[in-house]
């Protein structure tokens, strides 16, 4: 998958089932441990049957192979020559952590003109600063503070301003064309030189993450100067007052300093790698940073659809377990792609998502991005390894540690055929909303950026009233529109798109080219909306000619109904939904995307919202024969529709169904109208289907033929039963476990003692590591941890210790040495088990780990240099880590006090823990209430059911309530029924029942949550989870809490696993 792949395929049908690589997901890779040839080959192999296409292939915090060292590149070459046995595609990534852009240091270390710096505005009386940081002394003019002049030379007494820079030393200057070509030389041309003339053009190509020039701050480089006057005249110096005072003139000087800092950044960044890989016949592919609101995006990227329009594979970034308000983050990359003829669009998604993820979740998150445009996953993440920290990175990894691994492979050939789709298929959209983050740079005063959120809101509640109502739309980019745009037969062209529609969103100012181009757009009757504010400035500047333009095109209500009723002068939607009850349906989760595609129609249809619309009416607007293309198997169904026209002769808007008889090409008969001689001009086609929370419909329009379809079969497509037509039959509540993987228990908390010392208080080990860091130099430390056993310990039984790193550590178990030798893995390859069966006494048992734990100055410095800017953090490695350690068994896990229900289907416990014979028997409900709180595998389900022959025929399986399982396997008479990852939660079972006893089995498979955490935030379960949900104060995933709330809490939490509600058959009445 290279940029030599633009070229549409000719039948996408052949490879529908199985798609090749190129459209399979791709997710970052984590390289953070030592790295080795025979695991990395395993990982790869791992990969190809869980059915990815590629991996990017991602140094990362805790990596301890030398970054681009020559084991680094014996890593690479190996990783390269497995995925091309495989047929696997491999890519690079362009750093050592992130954001990319600074070499692993090596750019900024080379001093201070490669450096980033940020300006800095002080008013009198002033702080000493070096005098070479001073840009510039300003004394206020006549009218005060509304205006500063630049002080020449030896006037410094007067000033009442001063400018200056500050310089953060771990990070490179991105506007430096000259700092970003040394990143290049570092990293591109130094995979180039390594593997180009061996590989070439065989390689994908490679992935840049977050590069930005600033969070928040003003950037400053020393480029700035000469190209502010080529591209504005005059000097910069002159207005950077205006650019955190509301000075004379403030919106031209700030539309000047953010037009040339953007035009810089993505001169110097995007095109120069873009470039790059084009000239290598790679792909550049990856995301900027603060992608999810105009008031982020100014001080961190400038316009990032400018950016985006010199990567081969443009990105997103979606973090956390939710799909966003608006469509906006997705919507920015996909228009791009779409204009400028790129054929894919990829999302580095799922990171911070949490260990408990489902696969309903992923579901939901991808088709919410996938139905606005993008076409390419990229998970984040999967973990080389999970020793130490690498478990909390931004959690979950999505690799073989997951219980559910084995079923992965559903969840990716979903994407990928849903990615063939829709990479191959032309958009249709007719309606272009310009992006306004050029009025965010007229608004944004220094740091402060509270004038932007208006601006804001509006952008986002129009683009939510547009997908609200099916009004397919794309962004434009006034960077992209000057160099892209043109007017021709009323349409706005941008690229290879053209618009019958654009909108003007509340704005201060637009482009002059825009202005250029919305004046001719009117005058050759293109339809032209805005609203108050409507812009009155052109690149900042008051235009009270173009002010009175856009006063006309101002639609004078603002609300969604008005706004629908304007766009339908110029386009419309490709279809319209309504419910049972024949009234439309908005919902913000409900959207849709219309491709042409050899030949066919798509209409792709997505709920990715958490309601059930038990019938909805779907009105294609275009005539032609309707089928359902089912993305879990890739087969193609004819699905059951009415035909909708107008009666030639009364002009009567008729439906009819569609029959298997012959028809005229372009008239369709009206049954019962033959004789009269009345005929139907079609204008569309109605169906009528259920859509489940999370579920989506690809439906495939192809012109009438000869004949049409079948009346009818819809498939795999069913409502929820009828109580009418059968009864139900509610499964027992108790259950008989047949099978359950080894149950596990999680010691985290311990007692401490330093070189023979006294022993700590218990508790929690992941604050202990620092307490050792502290000594700075090398200890004896033990750590005792205990448990408690209620087991028959005279009973044969397996039972594990699991650690990280045995070999560095002396175990003990009640005073008793454990042999740590010749251990085996579980989960991770670094979680290895020590085999203690039979070792465990009745009642209180503790266990001691003893160690040398080393602290050095260099390891305090890399401390202290992750505390100062996220990329030391997000690189960062340390020799040595405490971790929480794990019992694994055959046993059964008792709380001492109880559970109660959290939000977000948590269940808490204080504990304490006790092991306890294993449960045998269960009840409908939670089984982490039941023996199983720290639970990390599978288990099988199972009870008997009498039917008679009568019942047993035609019965549908249906689950009244989501099961609290990631993967749910139904299993009838020992034959497997249907592996359930996401709604619909249904099934037809009459083949599988017979007349008598019918054995039922449910396999229920969980996550790795409830044995990693966090047990102890103080929201229960997160949504949003990050290495600081593990700690006591609140990182940036918990932007919601105050800055002093204490995140830890000693009670556990865990989440709900087992079946939320008995399942339910329902039969054929009597």
């Amino acid at each position: 998958m290279t940029n030599r792949d633009n070229d549409r395929i000719l039948n996408p049908w052949d490879i529908l089932k199985n798609p090749p690589a190129a459209y399979r997901s791709v997710p970052l890779w984590s390289w953070n441990d030592l790295l080795e040839k025979e695991e990395l080959e395993r990982q790869i192999e791992e990969m190809h049957r869980a059915g990815i296409g590629g991996f990017f292939m991602h140094a990362r915090g805790g990596l301890q192979t030398p970054y681009m060292g020559e084991e680094w590149m014996e890593a690479i070459r190996t990783s390269i020559e497995k995925s091309r046995e495989l047929g696997m595609n491999a890519w690079f990534y362009d750093e050592n952590g992130w954001p990319s852009g600074f070499a692993d240091g090596k750019v900024p270390a080379k001093g201070l003109y490669y450096q980033q710096k940020r300006l800095v505005c002080e008013q009198a009386p002033f702080q000493d600063v070096p005098a070479e940081r001073i840009i510039g002394w300003y004394a206020a003019g006549a009218e005060g503070g509304a205006d500063y002049r630049l002080l020449p030379p030896g006037e410094e007494a007067r000033a009442d301003l001063r400018i200056s820079y500050d310089v953060n030393p771990y990070y490179t200057d991105t506007l430096s064309s000259m700092a970003v070509k040394e990143f290049i030389d570092n990293t591109y041309e130094r995979y180039w030189k390594q593997f180009g003339e061996e590989y070439g053009g065989e390689l994908s190509g490679i992935f840049t993450d977050e590069p930005q020039f600033g969070r928040g701050a003003l950037p400053w480089s020393f480029e700035l100067e000469d190209m502010f006057i080529r591209r504005h005249g005059g000097s910069v110096k002159e207005i950077l007052p205006a650019l955190f005072l509301d000075t004379v003139g403030a919106s031209r000087a700030r539309y000047a300093y953010w037009e040339t800092v953007t035009f810089m950044f993505t001169q110097a960044y995007a095109k120069q790698i873009g470039d790059w890989c084009a000239g290598k016949g790679w792909s550049a592919t990856g995301h900027v940073v603060d992608e999810q609101e105009l008031m982020h995006q100014v001080t961190s990227v400038g316009d990032p659809m400018a950016f985006y329009e010199h990567l081969q594979i443009p990105g997103c970034d979606w973090l956390g377990r939710f799909v966003g308000n608006d469509a906006m983050v997705p919507k920015q990359v996909s228009s791009v792609a779409r204009q400028l003829g790129k054929k894919r669009a990829i999302t580095e998604s799922f990171g911070c998502s949490g260990w408990n993820v489902s696969f309903a979740d992923l579901k939901r998150i991808g088709e919410w991005q996938f139905v606005h445009g993008i076409n390419l996953m990229c998970q984040h993440l999967q973990g080389y390894s999970l020793r130490g920290l690498r478990k909390r990175d931004y959690p979950p990894s999505l690799f073989y540690q997951q219980p559910w691994w084995s079923d992965y492979k559903g969840f990716n050939d979903y994407f990928a055929r849903l990615s063939l789709l829709l990479s191959e298929g032309a958009g249709q959209a007719e309606v272009l909303l310009l992006h306004p983050v050029r009025t965010a740079w007229t608004l944004q005063r220094g740091g402060d950026y509270s004038a932007v959120i208006p601006y804001h809101e509006a952008f986002a509640r129009l683009t939510r009233w547009l997908c609200q109502s099916l009004i397919e739309h794309d962004y434009g980019s006034e960077g992209i529109i000057a160099g892209h745009g043109r007017v021709s037969g009323g349409s706005f062209i941008v690229g290879e798109a053209a618009y019958r529609v654009v909108i003007v969103p509340p704005s201060v100012t637009v482009d002059r080219r825009t202005a250029e181009l919305l004046r001719e757009f009117s005058a050759q009757g293109g339809t032209l909306i805005a609203f108050e504010p409507y812009p009155v400035l052109v690149d900042g500047q008051e235009d009270t000619e173009f002010a009175r333009f856009m006063q006309a095109a101002v639609l004078p209500e603002w609300s969604c109904e008005a706004l629908c009723r304007a766009v339908s002068a110029g386009a419309g939607p490709f279809l319209q939904i309504s419910g049972g009850n024949g009234e439309p349906v908005a919902a913000d989760t409900l959207n849709v995307r219309t491709l042409e595609l050899a030949g066919s129609i798509l209409h792709y249809v997505v709920n990715s919202g958490t309601e059930f619309y038990p019938l909805l009416n779907i009105q294609l607007t275009r005539q032609g024969t309707v089928s359902l293309i089912d993305l879990e198997t890739g087969e193609i169904r004819p699905l059951e529709q009415k035909l909708l026209g107008r009666d030639l002769m009364g002009q009567e808007q008729v439906e009819r169904d569609l029959m298997e008889q012959e028809l005229p090409e372009q008239e369709q008969v009206q049954a019962g109208q033959e004789q009269k001689g009345q005929k139907l001009q079609p204008q569309g086609v109605r169906l009528q289907l259920p859509l489940h929370p999370g579920q989506s419909y690809m439906l495939k329009v192809d012109p009438f033929t000869g004949s049409a379809p079948i009346t009818g079969d819809d498939g795999s497509v069913r409502e929820q039963p009828d109580n009418q037509e059968r009864s139900p039959v509610e499964l027992a509540a108790e259950w008989e476990i047949v099978h359950a993987d080894l149950n596990s228990l999680t010691l985290d908390n311990a007692r401490l003692r330093v070189d023979g010392g006294e022993w700590s208080e218990l508790q929690p080990v992941i604050f202990i590591q620092e307490q050792l860091l502290a000594y700075g130099r090398t200890v004896t430390a033990e750590l005792e941890f205990a448990f408690a056993v209620g087991f028959d310990t005279a009973r044969q039984r397996e039972l594990y210790l699991v650690i990280e790193r045995p070999e560095e550590l002396e175990v003990e178990l009640n005073g008793a040495r454990v042999e740590t030798a010749g251990s085996g893995w579980w989960r991770d390859i670094s979680f290895r088990t020590i085999d203690i069966s039979g070792l465990a006494a009745a009642g209180r048992n503790t266990l001691v780990l003893r160690m040398e734990f080393h602290s050095s100055q260099e390891i305090a410095d890399r401390l202290a240099r992750a505390k100062a800017f996220e990329a030391e953090g997000n690189k960062l490695t340390i020799d040595q880590e405490l971790e929480s350690i794990y019992l694994l068994g055959d046993f059964g896990v008792h709380s001492g006090s109880g559970f109660t229900d959290g939000e977000r289907r948590a269940v808490c416990t204080e504990g304490p823990f006790q092991l306890m014979e294993p449960a045998r028997q269960v009840q409908t409900g939670d089984l982490t209430r039941q023996g199983f709180p720290f639970f990390s595998g599978s288990l099988r389900l199972r009870q008997t059911l009498k039917l008679d022959a009568a019942q047993a025929s035609g019965a549908q399986w249906f689950f009244q309530a989501p099961p609290d399982a990631i993967v749910t396997k139904l299993f009838i008479n020992g034959a497997e029924v249907r592996s359930f990852l996401w709604e619909p939660y249904d099934a037809d079972i009459s083949s599988f029942l017979h007349s008598g006893s019918n054995v039922i089995e449910l396999e229920l498979t969980g996550s790795c949550r409830n044995l990693l955490g966090p047990h102890h935030h103080i929201k229960g379960e997160v949504y949003k989870v990050g290495p600081d949900s593990y700690k006591d104060k609140p990182g940036w995933t918990d932007k919601d809490l105050d800055k002093d709330t204490h995140v830890y809490q000693t009670r556990y939490a865990f989440v709900k696993f087992g079946l939320a509600a008995s399942p339910l058959i329902y039969v054929e009445q009597a």
